[in-house]
C-alpha cells in the first residue's frame, strides 16, 4: 500500500521558486541557459560544496596518475556538466523533436531492437553520467520506455519532474514498491530504465567500481535473472557543450548455467557497472563524483 504523501506549506513555497526558476530558464536562448548552468556550477565549486568528497574520490581513483591540478579541473568541469545538465532537464518542456534530432544521437540501436525482438524488454542501466535525464528523449524517438525514478519529498515538484519526462512519452514507477510496475513493464516488451550507479547501503551487492567495493543496487540484476530481460548498460555522453550521444552498449553476459538468483545479480552487477568505469575513466570530468560512492565498506572491513 503507497503511502501517504502529504503536500505542506513549505513544499508550495519550493514549487513555486522552482517555477519561477524553470520559467527564467525556458526563457533564454538554450545555449544561454546551458551556460548560466555551467556558471553556477563553477560557483557551487568555488563555494566549496562537497569540494572536499569530490576531491577525495578523484584522488582515491586518479591520483597516482594525474597532478592536483588536472583533478581540480576535472573537479571543476563535473561541477559544470551537473550545472549545464541541470538547466537543461529545467528545459525539456522546450524541447522539441528538430532539438532532439539536431542535439542528440543514438548509437547502439541494434541493441534495442533486439531486445525488444526478443519479447521480453530490456533493463536499460545507466549511471549519473552526462546528462543522464535525456534518456527521456528515447521515447520520442519511438521506443517504449519505462522509468524507474526515485521519489523526491516534495511531491509538487516529484510531479514536475514526472511531467517533463512524460511530455517525451515515458511512463514512470517509483521505486518505493517498484517490483510488480518493473515486471508488469517488462511483459508488456517495454524498455524500463534505471540508474544504479550510487551507494546501496547494506542491502546492496559488493562491486568492484573503479579499484574499489562499492555497494551497489540489486534490483537490475534481480530484475535480469527473473525475467530473462536482457541488460543493457546505458551511457548519455556529452560532446562538446551542447551535443549529446546516447550509448546503448552491447548485453551484459548473464551467469553461467545453475546460477542462482544472488549469483546471476552479482554477475549482471558487475558486468555494467564495468562498462560505466570505462568510460568514467575516459570522461571523468562528466560523472557526478559528489554522491559519496563509496560509504559502505564491505563487511570484511568493518569487522
Amino acid at each position: 500500500m503507497a503511502r501517504e504523501r502529504k503536500i505542506t506549506f513549505v513544499h508550495r513555497l519550493e514549487y513555486a521558486a522552482v517555477r519561477v526558476v524553470q520559467s527564467l530558464i525556458c526563457a533564454l536562448p538554450a545555449g544561454a541557459a546551458r551556460e548560466l548552468g555551467a556558471g553556477l556550477g563553477s560557483l557551487a565549486y568555488a563555494i566549496g560544496i562537497r569540494k572536499k568528497i569530490v576531491l577525495g574520490h578523484l584522488d582515491r581513483i586518479f591520483g597516482d596518475d594525474r597532478s592536483e591540478a588536472e583533478l581540480e579541473r576535472i573537479a571543476r568541469d563535473s561541477y559544470r556538466n551537473f550545472g549545464r545538465m541541470t538547466f537543461e532537464f529545467g528545459r525539456f518542456s522546450r524541447l522539441d523533436d528538430r532539438a532532439i534530432e539536431s542535439t542528440i544521437t543514438l548509437t547502439g540501436e541494434e541493441h534495442l531492437k533486439a531486445a525488444l525482438d526478443g519479447g521480453r524488454g530490456a533493463i536499460l542501466v545507466a549511471g549519473h553520467f552526462g546528462n543522464w535525464e535525456l534518456a527521456a528523449t528515447m521515447a520520442a524517438m519511438g521506443y517504449p520506455i519505462t522509468f524507474l525514478v526515485g521519489e523526491q519529498h516534495n511531491i509538487l515538484v516529484d510531479r514536475l519532474m514526472n511531467g517533463l519526462r512524460a511530455r517525451f512519452g515515458v511512463e514512470t514507477v517509483p521505486v518505493t514498491g517498484s517490483l510488480m510496475g518493473v515486471l508488469r513493464a517488462l511483459r508488456k516488451n517495454r524498455i524500463v530504465a534505471m540508474l544504479s550507479d550510487q551507494d546501496a547501503g547494506r542491502d546492496g551487492i559488493f562491486v568492484d567500481f573503479l579499484g574499489l567495493p562499492a555497494s551497489t543496487p540489486y534490483g537490475p540484476g534481480r530484475f535480469a535473472a527473473r525475467t530473462g530481460a536482457p541488460v543493457l548498460p546505458g551511457i548519455a555522453l556529452r560532446h562538446g557543450k551542447g551535443n549529446h550521444e546516447l550509448i546503448v552498449c552491447a548485453p551484459v553476459d548473464g551467469p553461467s548455467d545453475g546460477a542462482s538468483d544472488d549469483e546471476a545479480a552479482q554477475a549482471y552487477t558487475q558486468g555494467y557497472t564495468s562498462v560505466f568505469e570505462r568510460f568514467i575513466r575516459e570522461h571523468p570530468e562528466q560523472y557526478f563524483w559528489m554522491h559519496r560512492r563509496w560509504k559502505t565498506r564491505p563487511p570484511a572491513e568493518t569487522g
